[in-house]
């Protein structure tokens, strides 16, 4: 994904040590780039040398300098070199620092800084990539082991691990700078860190000649073994020998002096405490070798002087060795022993053409494969990886309101074939309903699917246990989606509520946020509650039901689809706007049903094909139907589908009462290859239905070659224009008389029938589906 990112690169100080000036590097790097990356410095400390310089060219902040005065400076604790006040201090207020949005992602260099960032994403959500220089546990034992502090070592390792495993679940991702601590991380903290080392600058061609110097840089404190590099010395009685660097302790570098004197070495060693690129340049031009008498986790100052030519003299196993070939790009002991240094050395000075051709191979290695191009683009792979900016976008469906373990309706499963055809787009997960969930189930699809846990109250059908059903699944989707429409993913996620019902609005709104993309679906509005058929206390909490989804929506939602053009001037005569509606209906698989061929005879005159509910017209057949029969005796008219077992019975009962058995028949559910078997058999279809927005059955029954007839509520006429004919609603008088007409009128009924099979493919899936797909791809064009 080309996107602009709004990147920050955290470290805890600024001085000249490895980590500070690689972050500085990649800053600069990410900027010409076209991303928005700044270095953020946790606090302000004061050293013998400025090194201010070293960030004129970059964007750069100080957080401390945010803080409360009192809080601006920082004391060290004693005896952890690494640790200091401000280390923890800055959790607590570097978060009110930076704000929400501020940062797409944080880069965090150390695992003291992670404390930091770990608090910013935690009050932010701003995801942030951990980088684990050194666990603590290696800094204690590396680095305190001949201290009074190694008999706190199980308190203090305990401690460190309980944070270091804090931040890394947390961390949208954790790096480490080579394999040297990937087995510690995986075992204890159960995950895979990636692996991103440094990079350097490189010089466009290496001088034919050098000089004799032995070298040695980088940032110095008594832990790095920097008195190996005397005794060396002393080894080597005709080498002049260049400690270059920054020292993390004036105290250290002050005895360090004494030591140089005190061993009459000060004609032969010599220490320069700073140094910038060109005069780098010219140290690495005099000398003959780079050596480092520490082991490293890394060793950028082994790649930086590789990158100008140099052969290398560092421990084996040290990150950067993982980079280069033992006696091919330099020497790197097993153990830091004085005479196998010597030896190495020795070996290169009695041999300068051995000398240049290793630093001429470890040269063109760091530039194929090191330099900070390269690496900037393997740390953009990181952060498209840890944001999921490479995944397909992601479909968060919100299909959560059936209630009832009876078959769907056409409205319920509107999203599933289009999902089919966009399956090479787009990602999807589900959340829908236990008893709902059975079509996701048997979809050809690849899907997440995340099914609510089965309640009491799911399948009983009264009113009060469906409210009560609806209120669990609404608390449960909302822990669900604020759990995954976070930060990490923001640009790739699209909520789609599947319908207007508060179960499938409720979570999206709570849940929906600046970066996340909510689609809402409203299939068709309700009518006040004295207008509805009904039990009234029933239809009042509807309403007002309705009433909140409708206000969510228009508050919240990015786009909002409706099925047909009624149902959007009646959404805007209530607030919507029209710039964020759009007409989408529904579909039907027209090639499948025009080319199935029915296997058995079975010959019904009109089919009803719905859920049995009061608001589809079920009991309107009854007096329908009779009247038809008084015209035409032997027609039967076969209901498919099923509802409530009290429906079921009141219907059934109401049949009985009239005499109608012999001519409705009560089919109940059947597979769809056996509905359209009936129907393509069939004369007329009856769309009864007092509330719809789209009617799906009334589609695939003319694409089944029947033309419809059915009540006029803003479907027929509208949506199907022709081979439909409509009739007032609740006008059953009328509405038999158009079923006898065409009836009794074989050529206007075949005239219809044809007409309706040219109207049902203009709503094939595949040209729903395009138009949602176009929808689609402009709602993520807008959010980018």
């Amino acid at each position: 994904m080309n996107k602009k990112l709004k990147i920050g690169i955290v470290t805890d100080q600024l001085l000249a040590g490895g980590v500070q000036l690689g972050a500085i590097e990649q800053v600069k790097e990410l900027n010409r780039l076209g991303h928005d990356a700044k270095l953020l410095i946790l606090m302000r400390k004061k050293y013998s040398t400025d090194f201010s310089y070293l960030v004129r060219d970059i964007p750069y902040q100080f957080l401390s300098d945010s803080y409360p005065f009192i809080f601006r400076k920082t004391i060290k604790f004693p005896i952890f070199s690494f640790l200091s006040t401000l280390h923890l201090i800055s959790p607590l207020l570097a978060p009110r620092v930076l704000k929400v949005n501020d940062y797409d992602v944080l880069i965090s260099l150390g695992t003291t800084t992670c404390l930091t960032t770990q608090a910013i994403f935690r009050k932010h959500k701003t995801p942030y990539i951990a980088v684990i220089h050194d666990p603590i546990e290696y800094i204690l034992e590396k680095a305190y082991y001949n201290t009074f502090l190694r008999y706190f070592f199980p308190l203090l390792t305990s401690i460190g691990r309980y944070f270091e495993s804090s931040f890394v679940k947390d961390a949208a991702e954790t790096v480490i700078i080579s394999k040297v601590h990937y087995d510690y991380i995986k075992s204890h903290y159960g995950k895979s860190p990636k692996i991103l080392g440094f990079g350097t600058k490189t010089l466009d061609k290496i001088p034919k000649e050098r000089g004799e110097n032995l070298l040695s840089f980088g940032r110095w404190q008594k832990e790095k073994n920097p008195d190996f590099l005397l005794k060396l010395a002393k080894k080597l009685p005709y080498v002049k020998l260049i400690i270059a660097g920054s020292w993390v302790d004036q105290t250290d570098l002050s005895k360090f002096k004494e030591k140089i004197s005190t061993q009459q070495l000060d004609n032969r060693v010599f220490l320069i405490p700073y140094f910038d690129d060109k005069k780098l340049k010219a140290l690495c031009k005099q000398a003959l070798v780079f050596i480092h008498p520490h082991f490293e986790a890394f060793g950028l100052a082994a790649l930086e002087a590789a990158g100008q030519g140099l052969p290398i003299i560092i421990p084996q196993k040290s990150g950067v060795t993982e980079i280069f070939v033992h006696g091919i790009h330099g020497f790197f002991p097993k153990k830091i022993n004085v005479d196998t240094y010597k030896k190495y050395i020795t070996r290169l000075f009695s041999s300068p053409k051995l000398a240049y051709k290793m630093g001429f191979d470890a040269w063109k290695k760091v530039a194929q494969e090191s330099s900070w191009e390269t690496n900037i683009m393997d740390l953009l792979e990181i952060i498209n990886s840890a944001l999921h900016l490479n995944d397909k976008p992601n479909i968060l469906v919100l299909e959560t309101g059936h209630a009832l373990g009876v078959p769907l309706a056409g409205g319920d499963k509107l999203m599933e074939p289009m999902a089919m055809r966009l399956k090479d787009k787009y990602e999807f997960s589900i959340i829908v309903s236990a008893v709902g969930a059975k079509h996701w189930k048997d979809a050809l699809l690849k899907k997440e699917m995340i099914i609510l846990p089965k309640t009491k109250f799911d399948e009983k059908g009264k009113p009060v246990e469906v409210f009560l059903a609806y209120c669990i699944r609404m608390w449960q989707t909302f822990k669900i989606l604020k759990a995954r429409v976070n930060i990490r993913s923001r640009f790739r996620n699209i909520i789609y509520s599947s319908t207007n019902i508060l179960p499938d609005i409720l979570p999206a709104y709570f849940t929906k946020k600046k970066d996340v993309i909510w689609i809402a679906r409203v299939h068709h509005l309700i009518p006040p509650p004295n207008k509805r058929e009904g039990i009234f206390i029933v239809n009042t909490v509807s309403y007002i039901m309705q009433l909140l989804s409708l206000y969510m929506i228009r508050s919240r939602a990015d786009l909002t689809l409706v099925l047909n053009y009624q149902l959007k001037k009646d959404l805007m005569k209530k607030g919507f706007l029209n710039e964020k509606l759009r007409v989408l209906g529904g579909g039907i698989e027209y090639k499948n049903i025009v080319n199935l061929a029915p296997k058995h005879k079975i010959k019904f005159q009109a089919v009803f094909l719905g859920r049995l509910h009061i608001t589809k017209g079920i009991f309107d057949t009854i007096p329908i139907w009779k009247q038809v029969i008084d015209k035409i005796p032997n027609a039967r008219l076969a209901i498919i589908g099923d509802g409530p077992s009290d429906i079921r019975k009141l219907l059934e009962e109401r049949i009985r009462e009239n005499g109608l058995q012999a001519n409705i028949k009560l089919l109940g559910y059947l597979p769809y290859k056996d509905v359209y078997a009936i129907m393509k058999q069939a004369d007329i279809f009856l769309f009864l239905d007092h509330e719809a927005g789209f009617g799906l059955a009334a589609a695939e029954a003319m694409a089944c070659g029947l033309p419809v007839v059915g009540y006029d509520i803003g479907v027929l006429g509208t949506i199907y224009k022709k081979g439909v004919r409509s009739v007032p609603l609740g006008n059953v008088e009328r509405f038999s008389k158009e079923i006898i007409m065409l009836l009794l009128n074989t050529s206007f009924r075949k005239k219809l029938a044809k007409e309706a099979k040219i109207e049902a493919e203009k709503h094939d899936w595949n040209i729903t589906s395009d138009k949602f797909s176009h929808l689609l791809d402009k709602s993520v064009l807008n959010h980018e």
